[in-house]
């Protein structure tokens, strides 16, 4: 029996034109990072897996699991099968023993590379390599003027790529998954490193630790500590270093099961949504709006605290209306739906009177 080789799919990307019918992916195996693209333009003779294809971009379209009776998982195995002979041979695995491997976020951000284009002739899937000295993905394309630099040195601390140790409970996942923890100042040191997706959103979420660092509150609430920003030798911001909550890959949002009011119990619920309410109270005290108020964006750490985070603006559809997005009073918009997605256990009142 034949097993295929480990690998990730770490994300694709459609086009949104009706007319564009082109496929990326990106997979990440061994530390190495493999940049496919599927398009209808590279089939030749091909009209079954053509119309195969194109049912199947419909699904990706979607971002369902299924369409039809079609899954996602199916269109990734179509895709990827003509190149796990590929993926063993240009990505082995490495060397030294797993529990020795040591990943740089460098090493992560900026992997060696391959690109190649999925031909399909006389209905055959074709694999070929496209010659490139140039990777087809930047980590990030935001830069900072000289003004914000200097205001950002004067309150937080830049870090090196290379400085930065990816860290997992099986160290052999750095060379196949995005990191999540990461482990600063020689190892010691802890954090979540959350990427730079957008110049405006990061701004707005320094400005807010900024604020949060000058008011003490990151030391007195269940608030995330900015350790530094993440830059590289361009000085392209890569993302920022925040406190690291240990199961906090668990938000909210999957904590309450919708039909049991006592999974968790009432003393939980109500713990949470006290810790809520306190932190919303002092960050309001402080100038500070939380802004994209929604369960997904509180996260429950492994002794039952109620962390906010994520205060880089915006609004998400079903929490806050954009006319009040980023107001206060939007926050408590947001903070009542909060209240009302985590009920207490309603209370017996049928006790028997003595």
């Amino acid at each position: 029996m034949i097993v295929a080789p480990r690998y990730e799919i770490e994300h694709h990307i459609t086009g949104t034109r009706e007319d564009d019918h082109n496929a990326r992916f990106t997979v990440r195996r061994n530390g190495k990072a493999f940049y496919i693209k599927v398009s209808p333009s590279h089939f030749v003779n091909s009209p079954t897996m053509t119309d195969k294809y194109l049912s199947y971009l419909e699904v990706l379209r979607s971002g369902e699991e299924v369409l039809g009776d079609i899954y996602d998982t199916d269109v990734y195995e179509w895709v990827m099968a003509p190149f796990e002979p590929l993926f063993a041979e240009l990505a082995p695995s490495p060397s030294s023993h797993p529990k020795d491997i040591r990943i740089s976020l460098q090493d992560h951000l900026f992997p060696d590379f391959f690109v190649f284009d999925l031909d399909i002739v006389d209905e055959k899937l074709c694999p070929r390599r496209v010659a490139t000295d140039r990777s087809p993905h930047r980590p990030s394309f935001v830069r900072f003027d000289d003004e914000l630099l200097d205001d950002l040195e004067t309150w937080t601390t830049f870090y090196d790529p290379a400085g930065i140790t990816l860290s997992f409970k099986n160290p052999e996942d750095a060379l196949f998954m995005p990191p999540k923890k990461v482990l600063i100042d020689n190892r010691k040191a802890e954090c979540f490193f959350k990427p730079c997706n957008s110049g405006t959103q990061i701004k707005q979420e320094l400005k807010a630790y900024k604020m949060i660092l000058a008011a003490g509150l990151d030391s007195q609430l269940h608030l995330c500590h900015l350790y530094g920003v993440v830059m590289d030798d361009s000085n392209f911001i890569l993302g920022l270093l925040l406190t690291y909550i240990d199961d906090g890959d668990r938000p909210l949002s999957t904590r309450i099961h919708p039909d049991d009011p006592n999974d968790p119990p009432p003393a939980i619920r109500e713990r949470w949504i006290g810790q809520l309410d306190a932190t919303f109270a002092e960050l309001h005290k402080a100038g500070i709006v939380w802004g994209d108020v929604k369960a997904e964006n509180v996260l429950i750490d492994r002794d039952n605290n109620a962390w906010i985070t994520d205060f880089g603006g915006g609004c998400t559809e079903g929490w806050i209306d954009k006319e009040i997005a980023g107001t206060v009073q939007g926050d408590w918009v947001g903070m009542a739906k909060l209240r009302k997605f985590t009920p207490p256990t309603k209370r017996n009142t049928n006790l028997k009177l003595l």
